[in-house]
């Protein structure tokens, strides 16, 4: 195997590839990593076009391709059956399907100390249970950002998504995230 050089992420919006690149870089301790991305603007998309995606990320220099779709609704096992069949002709030496569950957001809702810091709230959000089990993690994050400040602050994704990912603790997303674990454990297997 050769050394990752490049990673191309496919993901569904700009404000995921944010968050992925600053998880990754974390994970993997590396700062001269190339990015390069596609982005679908929405699933639909994303799945149609995953393989020329991934031929195109190939090109453009990445010998590691990352394909991010959120589980939304979707049945676990069909989703990742569906993403195999399509990713299975991926050119690129190291590839990856990461299936968030519910959605990046989870991860999030790992830490709430980050929440808190990074939206300087007075007190620490209340979170109880899996935060993968969580129906809504986005919504859930939304409405905890509003409770503990008072209703002073709004948290979008598209804006906050990349200072929550600088700020949450990678060891408490691996130990109750499952998705997350698996993604940090492929890239840690493969960073080098």
């Amino acid at each position: 195997m050769s050394k990752v050089k490049g990673i191309g992420l496919i993901v569904e919006d700009n404000s995921d590839f944010e968050a992925f690149k600053i998880l990754i870089q974390r994970i993997i301790e590396k700062d001269n990593l190339k990015f390069r991305k596609a982005i679908s603007n929405g699933c639909g998309k994303l799945r149609r076009k995953a393989s020329s995606y991934a031929v195109n990320l190939h090109q453009k220099g990445c010998n590691m391709i990352i394909l991010v779709h959120d589980l939304d609704r979707n049945v676990f096992n069909e989703l990742n059956e569906e993403l195999n069949k399509l990713f299975s002709d991926c050119p690129a030496e190291h590839s990856f399907i990461c299936i968030p569950i519910e959605e990046i957001e989870a991860w999030f809702l790992s830490d709430p100390d980050s929440i808190k810091n990074t939206f300087n709230l007075q007190k620490f959000p209340k979170l109880k249970g899996n935060p993968e089990s969580i129906a809504s993690p986005k919504e859930k994050i939304e409405q905890l950002v509003r409770q503990y400040s008072n209703k002073s602050q709004l948290y979008l994704n598209t804006k906050h998504n990349s200072k929550l990912s600088e700020n949450v603790s990678l060891d408490l997303v691996k130990t109750k995230c499952d998705s997350f674990k698996k993604l940090n454990d492929y890239l840690l297997e493969h960073k080098y």
